[in-house]
């Protein structure tokens, strides 16, 4: 089924075009890593898929219904992540999941047993009940992922999820968004610069240079194409990104190797 359609879409900000005429195509199901070097306009792109930034151009589409920020129907589907977020961090981390779930219309009884699962699952149990704003930024992340996961939504955006995690916690991610993709057919849409873990968690990849999308297949085509001669030890994806890049690779300052 269709998740996330969106044709010809394009930003511009005081003639500089951001994004420029970009088409994605999401099933459910599908994770696609939408990657590209800083700049690129992956998160633009997010921010116009979610209804935060509205299109210069072009049209989105969320399970068949054009995208409106007033369509609370729509709304209670989705689950958003942004990178950075101002959560009620007053709240304990119990609190603020008890809350969304709340929010997202769940009775009492499946607020309490999904905020005590989440809580477990991504590894907060022991600071339940400390205010998140005590919280590092990598149990930020996660608070906000738990969050958006409550309701079990038929849609996730996730911009920067793996930031600030150590290593075991973004597997935890990748294996919950795997599992729901593949057990619930949740579509999941993510940007990243952990691009292993973004290698790892996808079904399809789509990159992105200068507002425009310059592949985009599924993970086992990803896998079949040619690598880069230039490997140097990164993965398939950092290989891809560093040669789309228009920097020189690698460069150093001037002063290294002169000390007197």
């Amino acid at each position: 089924m269709e998740a996330i359609k969106a044709e010809a879409l394009t930003r511009s900000y005081g003639g500089n075009v951001v994004v420029d005429g970009v088409d994605l195509d999401v099933r459910g199901g599908q994770i696609l890593g939408f990657v590209g070097p800083n700049g690129a306009g992956k998160t633009t792109t997010w921010s116009m898929l979610t209804g935060l930034v509205e299109p210069t151009k072009g049209s989105v589409r969320l399970l068949g219904r054009p995208l409106d920020i007033n369509d609370t129907k729509l709304k209670r589907q989705l689950g958003i992540v942004p990178d950075h977020s101002d959560l009620y961090e007053s709240l304990t981390g119990e609190e603020l999941l008890l809350s969304y779930a709340r929010i997202y219309g769940l009775s009492r009884e499946d607020a309490g047993l999904r905020t005590d699962e989440a809580l477990v699952v991504f590894d907060l149990e022991g600071a339940a009940k400390r205010p998140v704003t005590t919280y590092s930024h990598g149990m930020k992340k996660k608070i906000r992922l738990a969050a958006a996961t409550l309701h079990a939504p038929r849609i996730l955006f996730l911009d920067e999820p793996f930031e600030g995690m150590d290593a075991l916690s973004a597997r935890t991610v990748v294996s919950i968004l795997q599992q729901m993709a593949e057990q619930d057919g949740v579509a999941v849409f993510l940007t990243s610069h952990m691009l292993d873990y973004v290698e790892r968690a996808s079904t399809h990849i789509a990159v992105i240079r200068d507002g425009k999308v310059l592949l985009s297949c599924s993970s086992k085509e990803f896998q079949e194409l040619p690598e880069s001669e230039e490997n140097d030890g990164a993965g398939r994806l950092e290989s891809l990104i560093l040669s789309l890049s228009a920097r020189e690779r690698f460069s150093g300052l001037s002063w290294i190797g002169r000390r007197a």
